[in-house]
């Protein structure tokens, strides 16, 4: 008889479709995905009907409340659907607004096996309020009291639960992935039409830096193009390429009105993203905060080197230095002109770059994240 696995998460997101129905498709479980919102401001996917079952929750918050800490997604009907269900294990994405920590609730009363899956970690604490950190440390010892076990995203999470007080068996590796072969199948099919479409979009440059996500301040594009500025100085053959949107778009470009080598390009959809990974020639993720980072793990998979700051959890499992990227301090100017400098000295040294990146990244793909879930539901279903 199949197990019954209810999943609890905030957004439908490219990134976890395949998994999902991989999950659906199996004959080991019934699953139900519940969605706490329909959309993330930003990022307007073109996403087909789910082909695994799936429901969105009514959500009460106003759409200006949307990712604001605990009352971003506020949908009481979870406990109903919970229950109507019926499931053998709750799988719960995150636990910073309302909504999933119903959801911990009602396994805990129903005294259901919860297993968590977040990209937290420690990193981004240093420089958060005292009384913000003497608050969580309690709610996070109480949650790791009640989960029967955590999908650990990589290296800093598996570090940020232990350091939280889960057991360390506790802890599965369910590691964070994208679909490695479509970006670099993809990537790869744009080789022929390389210098074409550079020359069709006006990129004249010799050396393309890529930079894809949304552009809000603690991804620190800003400082990005004022690495450009200051090279600008010595170098006329890199260009910058920007693909999002965000609140910070027209600061951005107020910035970089005075650099005709920084190309704006808006939103893209993620089947048109391997296009821009393809002609690129090296990917740059300045955030002074981010968890993981998936882009990372795509322009990896494409075959791009990658300069990344020590604060990106991506990081610190899948970049070594020199090898194939770069890491260099967070907010630092200076440090990410240089890198980016040193990296664009020769197309050979980027193409064996970039080389090293997709054979780093191979592991890091669907099937490992997959076997994650299964011996996490397996150990859930034990504990019970």
């Amino acid at each position: 008889m199949k197990k019954r696995v209810a999943i609890l998460v905030g957004v439908r997101t490219p990134y976890r479709e395949p998994l999902f129905e991989r999950l659906a498709a199996s004959d080991q479980y019934e699953t139900l995905v519940l969605y706490c919102r329909e959309k993330q401001p930003g990022q307007n996917w073109l996403l087909r009907e789910p082909s695994y079952p799936a429901v969105y929750l009514k959500n009460y918050a106003p759409r200006c409340w949307d990712g604001r800490l605990v009352i971003g997604a506020i949908n009481p009907g979870v406990m109903r659907a919970l229950s109507n269900f019926k499931p053998d294990v709750v799988v719960v994405y995150g636990y910073n607004s309302i909504s999933p920590l119903l959801g911990i609730l009602w396994a805990g009363f129903r005294k259901i096996p919860l297993l968590l899956r977040s990209d937290s970690n420690a990193l981004d604490e240093p420089g958060k309020s005292r009384l913000l950190l003497a608050l969580k440390k309690p709610f996070l010892r109480w949650l790791t009291e009640r989960a029967a076990a955590f999908l650990a995203i990589g290296t800093l999470n598996r570090l940020y639960w232990l350091k939280y007080g889960a057991a360390p068996e506790r802890i599965l590796l369910g590691r964070y992935a994208v679909d490695n072969d479509y970006f670099q199948t993809q990537a790869a099919s744009y080789g022929g039409a390389r210098q074409r479409i550079r020359d069709e979009k006006g990129w004249k440059q010799p050396y393309l830096v890529l930079y894809v996500g949304r552009l809000v301040p603690c991804k620190r594009v800003d400082l990005v193009i004022e690495a450009m500025r200051r090279l600008s100085a010595k170098r006329s053959d890199i260009a910058l390429l920007i693909v999002g949107e965000g609140v910070e778009r027209k600061a951005l470009e107020r910035r970089a009105q005075a650099l005709p080598q920084v190309f704006f390009l808006g939103f893209q959809d993620y089947g048109d993203l391997p296009k821009y990974y393809g002609v690129a020639d090296l990917f740059v993720l300045p955030s002074e905060t981010e968890p993981w980072g998936l882009v990372v793990n795509e322009a990896m998979a494409s075959g791009l080197p990658v300069i990344a700051t020590r604060k990106v959890g991506a990081a610190h499992d899948l970049i070594t230095e020199g090898e194939n990227g770069y890491l260099v301090p967070e907010n630092d100017v200076e440090a990410m002109a240089s890198a980016i400098d040193q990296a664009c000295q020769s197309k050979e040294r980027l193409r064996a770059l970039g080389e090293r990146s997709q054979q780093s990244v191979a592991s890091w793909n669907y099937h490992a994240t997959l076997e994650g879930f299964h011996r996490a539901l397996d150990y859930c279903f034990h504990a019970k």
